[in-house]
């Protein structure tokens, strides 16, 4: 019968589903996180055999480069989701304006006027979004990483 009407208070089966699924989240996230650990690793194995190898052109390394950094900046946006339960948009646009360049830097040779045209539209309004709130809010402050704290509860 307590558990019962424990069961029947306001929002009670709500928080516990809630802290279900934010575990089950906060799974998901390591998991992702563990996987991108690994790619890292290979990565780097891939640019040191390249390098000691020494068949690959400073052309060829630059991509493996930046896939790296692609790698790094997607691991430092899931840490600071796991610490901070939001996700910072400006790492994601940097993430994302690195990852087209990469492209760009590929495929440079092989690209036409038009797609010239659209990765350019494309960094405008990435950059856009990423300076706009830095003018509106006026301070880095606003957009500073705050430490979790976890709050004990009495009993």
């Amino acid at each position: 019968m307590k558990f019962l009407k424990k069961i029947l208070e306001a929002n009670y089966l709500g928080k516990k589903l809630g802290d279900i699924f934010e575990l089950f989240e906060d799974f998901v996230i390591v998991i992702l996180s563990i996987l991108l650990f690994y790619l890292s690793l290979v990565a780097l194995y891939d640019i040191g055999y390249a390098i000691y190898d020494s068949k690959a052109t400073f052309i060829e390394l630059i991509p493996k480069f930046l896939y790296i950094f692609i790698l790094v900046e997607l691991f430092r946006l899931m840490i600071v989701y796991l610490t901070e339960r939001r996700i910072d948009t400006s790492m994601v646009v940097k993430t994302t304006l690195i990852a087209i360049l990469r492209e760009v830097i590929i495929k440079a040779p092989h690209l036409k006027f038009e797609d010239y045209l659209g990765v350019s539209v494309l960094i405008a309004v990435l950059g856009s979004m990423y300076y706009i709130p830095k003018v509106i809010f006026y301070s880095e402050k606003d957009f500073a990483l705050k430490q979790r704290s976890f709050k004990v509860k009495k009993k």
